[in-house]
């Protein structure tokens, strides 16, 4: 009956001692709870800026063709589409004129199409210097007295002037077939304007070319107009205009007279010098 008593009165103590004990320990840590990182904004897709340089207007576009065209690029019928026939042309022009060449219309190319279209349109002028000489449709060669301006289109009689040419009096003979190859090379190229120079001679050239004949000079080629060119010798005030058609190899020469233009691809040494 004691050991009863006395582990009945021992039990609130051993309960006390446990609950002390309990009380005493740390408490485990408890682990955050995992937060997912906010998903990545996603950026938004925004069309692409109007390239404010190109021509899109289909009417715009068909005054280009039409330019093109009679300045001698085969467009076809202008629809106002830039086609593939369209982007063919413009990669020549660009090249021609040492543009970019990436078959765009863009308002520069708009703005030099109007341009080169209304200087075709423009009546020319040929001035020409004592000694010039004058070749005319009928096989007439005139050399100038005097110092003069005549119209490109005039006509004298039944015949039609095809050529004037720069007196060429007392130059080396280098400068003279230097001169004519650089025409022989604006021809083969219709590019931009190239310019000429020689150390033997002080005149200065800027030799232009035009694909494409005004009636007039059309009807003076004959047969072959539609691969011969005008070219325009320019020295100062001097305007020296000439119709200038091949033959069968590539060789250039003035309708109505026996003038070829010479090739002298080798030999001119430093006599020359061209640049675009």
């Amino acid at each position: 009956m004691k050991n009863v008593s006395s582990a009945v009165m021992r039990a609130p103590l051993l309960l006390a001692a446990l609950t002390l004990a309990a009380c005493s320990q740390s408490p485990k840590p408890v682990a955050p709870p995992v937060v997912a990182p906010p998903p990545a904004p996603v950026a938004a897709v925004l069309p692409p800026a109007p390239d404010l340089d190109l021509v899109t207007d289909p009417r715009a576009i068909a005054a280009a063709q039409r330019a093109l065209n009679l300045l001698g690029y085969d467009v076809g019928k202008p629809d106002g589409v830039i086609g593939p026939a369209t982007r063919r042309v413009l990669l020549a022009f660009q090249k021609d004129h040492a543009l970019t060449e990436d078959g765009r219309l863009t308002l520069s190319i708009v703005e030099r199409l109007k341009i080169l279209t209304a200087e075709l349109s423009r009546p020319v002028m040929v001035a020409v210097a004592p000694g010039d000489t004058l070749l005319y449709s009928d096989g007439k060669v005139e050399v100038a007295a005097a110092e003069r301006s005549l119209p490109w289109e005039q006509r004298k009689g039944a015949a039609s002037l095809v050529a004037a040419r720069p007196s060429t009096a007392g130059w080396p003979a280098e400068a003279k077939a230097g001169l004519d190859w650089a025409v022989t090379h604006a021809l083969d190229v219709s590019g931009p304007p190239l310019e000429w120079s020689s150390t033997g001679v002080t005149a200065r050239f800027e030799i232009r070319t035009y694909p494409t004949l005004t009636p007039r000079e059309a009807a003076l080629a004959g047969p072959a107009a539609q691969t011969c060119h005008r070219f325009e010798m320019r020295s100062g005030d001097h305007r020296y205009p000439a119709i200038a058609c091949p033959d069968a190899k590539g060789m250039w020469s003035i309708p109505h007279s026996h003038i070829k233009l010479a090739r002298p691809a080798s030999g001119l040494g430093q006599a020359a010098s061209i640049r675009r």
